[in-house]
């Protein structure tokens, strides 16, 4: 899934092993008496909660938050049953058919497989194209229609009757089930689009969902409030009434909130505030992301290869990580992330190559550099723009980086801070230089890394384009054979990391704190990556 990641966030603690999820959870008790409100950060203000366009860490969190797909997440890269009770799958591996729950959506109308079908449709819409439409691809005549090529009746989604809709694929997806729990494949009504126009799930009043918790309020840019969907098939699971979001674009804001009693957990922890931290106890996890630098390749300096290394190389990550981030996170020579991503024989797809270059190598920088311009025929390097999120931690970063390359290859960089939503938007549309980035994976398969970057694909920032590595991940997605299908994905990472559209800077691990009295909430690896659907409050005695 394209899961955007919104903020620069702070360094946690301890990278785990695969796909460990950090948590406190326990079983719920029978009867819970006490007020179930679980107060928490949410960030800045996101950009949509129309569930085709999600993309973002944290709305694909609040559309596990509100909807159900046919599938949910649970955990580790695993998937539980949602508004689909059951699903089978032909022995070949490419027909799915999913049988639908009864389930209501939050104005009392019926969920129905006509509701999935239109959300796929809407979602490879050529008159709209969706940042994760290629989530659908491995349908038969997906791709095609997305292109206007093909023709709904030649698309394989159909509605065998009011509670069963079914799948047929182009080759095996042995994680299409998880592909099902993605916002991508979301319910939509028609109606409710056609009713609301533009305005469509941009109001808490107008919010028509069918998950856990309803959107009961929405102050833009300040507050969220998730109330319990009493409506919901497994209500009965659910001990939170209310989930308060508070939007805090500062770390140091939400650490003192959470030291004041006005927020239940934080993971506004680097290696001063851990020490500093006086309530509740801190948890660990991998969330399985990967930062690095967007560069776009069609800028006319930065269409050069030797020119994006150069950059990538002159990094001091170890440095950076130590001093500035002061977390103990792993510094990246590479692109897919270790500890969470499997290969074909469940060993880390990393420990084949754990590097492609090394880091902090400024005498190779320096000779790329050199190639490069002379390769573009310039005599100086021009100015390099560094878009990140304006909070103050990113700018931190986004500074530190600017040093690195005044220092050590002679570049000046200009930091352009703004808005999470807005540097993700200009990404998009390619309206950049370099981009401070950040990818996490959406399912347990290299291939939920490597094919953000064929060409045209929505979430393709740099605007990468190399018919052989278009080739390979079109291959490896079509190769029945396991070792085959990773050796071939093994070589796709191969051409990315010599093209270099991004400059690998580090793997995150995360620490967050939660109060003594919050049970049953966890964090994962995998989207959604904050899960507090299943927490309770217990033994709280003040706020």
């Amino acid at each position: 899934m394209k899961r955007r990641i919104f903020a620069l966030a702070l360094a946690m603690v301890m990278l785990l092993g695969i796909g460990l999820t950090g948590c406190t959870k326990k079983e719920a008790p029978a009867a819970v008496k006490e007020p179930q409100v679980l107060t928490l950060n949410i960030g800045q203000e996101i950009s949509t909660l129309d569930f085709q366009k999600c993309s973002s860490t944290t709305e694909i969190q609040f559309y596990n938050w509100i909807m159900e797909g046919l599938t949910r997440s649970a955990g580790k890269g695993a998937v539980k049953p949602g508004i689909a009770e059951k699903w089978e799958v032909t022995p070949d591996g490419l027909v799915w058919t999913f049988h639908l729950r009864d389930a209501k959506w939050t104005d009392g109308k019926p969920v129905t497989a006509e509701n999935f079908a239109y959300g796929a449709f809407r979602a490879i819409d050529p008159k709209e194209p969706k940042d994760y439409a290629y989530f659908l691809f491995d349908i038969v005549g997906a791709e095609d229609y997305a292109a206007g090529k093909a023709t709904k009746d030649q698309v394989g989604v159909k509605v065998l009757d009011e509670k069963t809709i079914q799948y047929t694929l182009k080759q095996p997806v042995s994680f299409f089930d998880y592909l099902a729990s993605f916002p991508t494949f979301a319910a939509a009504r028609q109606d409710i689009i056609e009713r609301d126009g533009q305005k469509y799930n941009t109001e808490a009043n107008i919010f028509v969902s069918n998950g856990p918790f309803k959107l009961s309020g929405w102050t833009h840019n300040s507050e969220m409030i998730f109330e319990k969907n009493a409506d919901y098939w497994d209500a009965a699971s659910i001990k939170l009434d209310k989930i308060v979001g508070l939007m805090i674009t500062e770390d140091s804001t939400e650490f003192n909130m959470y030291e004041a009693g006005e927020l239940d957990t934080t993971v506004a922890l680097d290696s001063e505030q851990k020490a500093a931290l006086t309530k509740g106890s801190v948890f660990n996890y991998v969330d399985g992301s990967v930062w690095f630098f967007d560069y776009n390749t069609t800028d006319p300096v930065l269409k050069n290869k030797n020119i994006r290394k150069a950059l990538t190389f002159a990094i001091d990550r170890q440095s950076f990580i130590t001093n500035v981030a002061k977390a103990p996170w792993k510094p990246a020579t590479a692109f897919v992330q270790p500890d969470v991503i499997p290969d074909a024989d469940g060993k880390p797809f990393r420990d084949k190559k754990p590097e492609y270059f090394k880091d902090n190598d400024v005498e190779t920088a320096k000779a790329l550099l050199a190639q490069g311009m002379t390769e573009l025929g310039i005599k100086e390097m021009p100015k390099i723009k560094l878009l990140c999120n304006d909070a103050a931690k990113s700018q931190l970063y986004a500074q530190a980086f600017q040093e690195m390359w005044k220092k050590n290859l002679g570049i000046d960089a200009e930091i352009e801070p703004v808005p999470g939503a807005q540097r993700i938007e200009r990404q998009h549309k390619h309206d950049f230089q370099v981009s401070l980035a950040g990818w996490g994976p959406d399912y347990p398969d290299p291939m939920t890394d490597l094919d953000l970057y064929v060409t045209g694909a929505g979430n393709n920032d740099p605007a990468y384009s190399n018919p052989e590595y278009d080739a390979l991940i079109k291959a490896a997605k079509a190769e029945p054979d396991k070792a085959k299908k990773f050796e071939m994905m093994h070589k796709a990472e191969d051409i990315l990391m010599e093209d270099m559209p991004i400059g690998p800077l580090y793997f995150r691990a995360r620490n967050y704190a939660v109060r003594e009295y919050v049970k049953g909430y966890t964090r994962d690896s995998f989207a959604p990556d904050m899960n507090p659907i299943y927490a309770w409050i217990e033994g709280r005695t003040t706020k």
